[in-house]
């Protein structure tokens, strides 16, 4: 349903997650974006890529609300594609048959999905091609857990966002007070799986693909040359790595996949192998991707909409792209002090230290005034206060995030609910 102006109209799943914005720099040009999300002060409402925002329940808190409020705007708006940007793919794939009659949709089979959103299934899916991973064991009860720990190690909760579900433990005590913190938090209870996985060797590392029925479209790999809040990328170089593309394609061909797929992993250049660590089913951070030539963005919205896409070549390696705002942030939230935080900014601004010669993949001006507005926001109340960081990151990720507890609940809706009920 194109606009007046002859634009496709885009809905985005949600606007508060550093993908979401970087979406926006994909599809911003040549679409109109509408976004739904749960906050007023999401960071994608501030852009002059986006038409409109609408304020709908949380994933996270009441995930069948949220779908039967994305379900009435397609109805009454008449999108032409649904974008998830974040975890609500999960919640997006259990109706996948009625919203595809509804509006384009880049997304694999519900039970396809199931086992790469677990992180203990994304392990069982590993093991079951022979893919290579790092020594992971799942138990259901902290007893086993002791019994089966070897130190150090990560405990891992199946669903957790943006790697707060993610603990470094060195001994049986770290590991006792990691539990207890899940615990209290509501995150995990005994009788749920949690994961127990050796490090990795090599440099962390990601790859992004995009598939139809079943066949890789696009791909980009990229190093990870920082990391920020429980580890996730903060600087990226664009990078070729031919085996784990190929491990790609296998997965990908074998699932059956349809539509984004991002695995994290970690590469060995002595060996030339990968162990694969974590997979999400969703565009990821495509802006690296884009600066070295491929628009995944664009390549996953051709999928929605059904037109035949002809696989495309790789792009640029030693791209260097940040994460602008958000690598302060991460300063403050991993306990940096006020002169740290000053001496950070001053580098970003004016492009020295680690930002010379490496983009922005959130603050970009120049293309989008608007983005300036959460970027000094969020810089200037971090410097203010850097306690803040914990409380701003982790409300931020509550609006999109997806913890065990919305898992179950989708998983015992009937993929035949009326969500007009």
């Amino acid at each position: 349903m194109n606009d007046a102006g002859g634009r496709m109209k885009i809905l985005l799943s949600e606007g508060s997650s550093n993908s979401a914005r970087q979406t926006l720099y994909g599809l911003g040009q040549n679409y109109q974006i509408d976004l739904v999300d749960p906050s007023p002060w999401c960071q994608c409402r501030f852009s002059r890529f986006v038409r409109r925002w609408y304020r709908c329940p949380s994933v996270a808190k009441d995930p069948l609300g949220y779908m039967k409020y994305v379900a009435d705007l397609l109805r009454r708006q008449k999108y032409d594609v649904l974008f998830p940007t974040h975890e609500q793919v999960y919640l997006f794939a259990k109706f996948r048959d009625l919203l595809s009659q509804r509006v384009g949709l880049a997304l694999p089979a519900f039970d396809v999905i199931r086992q790469v959103q677990s992180k203990v299934e994304w392990m069982r899916l590993l093991r079951s091609l022979n893919l290579p991973a790092p020594v992971s064991h799942a138990a259901r009860t902290e007893q086993e857990l002791q019994a089966l720990a070897q130190f150090p190690c990560y405990a891992k909760l199946a669903h957790s966002t943006a790697s707060l579900g993610v603990v470094h433990v060195r001994d049986k005590g770290e590991l006792h007070m990691a539990l207890a913190q899940f615990k209290t938090a509501g995150l995990w209870s005994e009788g749920t799986e949690l994961l127990l996985q050796q490090p990795a060797q090599g440099r962390q590392a990601e790859v992004s693909g995009i598939f139809q029925d079943g066949r890789l479209v696009a791909v980009a790999c990229a190093d990870v040359m920082a990391t920020g809040i429980g580890g996730g990328p903060s600087f990226r170089t664009s990078t070729s790595h031919p085996v784990v593309v190929d491990h790609l394609r296998r997965l990908g061909t074998h699932l059956n996949w349809h539509g984004p797929l991002v695995l994290d992993y970690f590469y060995d250049s002595s060996t030339g192998q990968p162990q694969y660590i974590e997979a999400n089913p969703r565009i990821g951070e495509a802006f690296n991707a884009q600066a070295s030539g491929i628009n995944l963005c664009e390549v996953a919205v051709q999928v929605a909409l059904g037109r035949h896409v002809e696989e495309l070549p790789q792009g640029n390696v030693g791209i260097c792209t940040h994460n602008g705002f958000v690598v302060l942030l991460a300063d403050a939230y991993n306990g940096a002090r006020r002169p740290q935080l000053v001496r950070r900014l001053w580098q970003s601004w004016f492009h020295r230290g680690p930002y010379e010669s490496c983009e922005s993949e959130m603050t970009r001006p120049q293309e989008d005034w608007g983005s300036l507005i959460p970027a000094t926001a969020v810089s200037l109340r971090v410097v203010a206060c850097p306690r803040s960081a914990r409380n701003l990151a982790t409300s931020t990720i509550d609006n999109y995030s997806l913890p065990q507890a919305a898992v179950n609940i989708i998983d015992r809706l009937p993929q035949t609910y009326r969500l007009e009920d």
